[in-house]
């Protein structure tokens, strides 16, 4: 038997459109999102009518803020500054020794408390998660703060 919900998406298939089921990455609520594709590209965000934690509802972030993702200017490669004051790309292990050697000579030379860090609105939870741990017990300072206002 075809349940409704089966019913409302046939329209989807029959265009091409895929739905995926996650959780929007703008802020710690955990709202349950439907995420839109056609050619492996986003188009829509919908709310997931049965998330527990919006019950259907989001914020405008959440539902229209996705541009970001395919934009021709996002990064898609690190990028070290080099000794002309350029940024270049790099490969990852050269960007991750030089970020290390960065944190390395400041707080030699100006102590723990100028270290700090900002998460992204933009990642996921756990990625924020990471980035308070890795400052709090990597360097021992709560110098952590987040660019996500509502």
């Amino acid at each position: 038997m075809t349940t409704m919900q089966e019913l409302r998406e046939i329209p989807l298939r029959d265009a091409g459109i895929r739905k995926t089921r996650s959780v929007c990455g703008y802020c710690g609520v955990g709202c349950s999102v439907d995420i839109l594709s056609k050619d492996n590209r986003i188009i829509g965000i919908q709310p997931a009518m049965d998330g527990p934690a919006n019950l259907g509802a989001l914020c405008v972030k959440g539902q229209f803020a996705y541009d970001y993702v395919h934009h021709p200017d996002r990064l898609t490669r690190p990028l070290v500054r080099s000794a002309d004051g350029q940024l270049h790309e790099a490969s990852w292990d050269d960007a991750l020794h030089a970020a290390a050697e960065g944190f390395r000579k400041v707080a030699e030379q100006y102590g723990r408390q100028a270290i700090y860090a900002i998460a992204s609105g933009r990642t996921p939870t756990e990625a924020d998660y990471l980035v308070q741990k890795f400052i709090r017990v990597g360097y021992g300072t709560h110098n952590v703060d987040n660019c996500s206002r509502a």
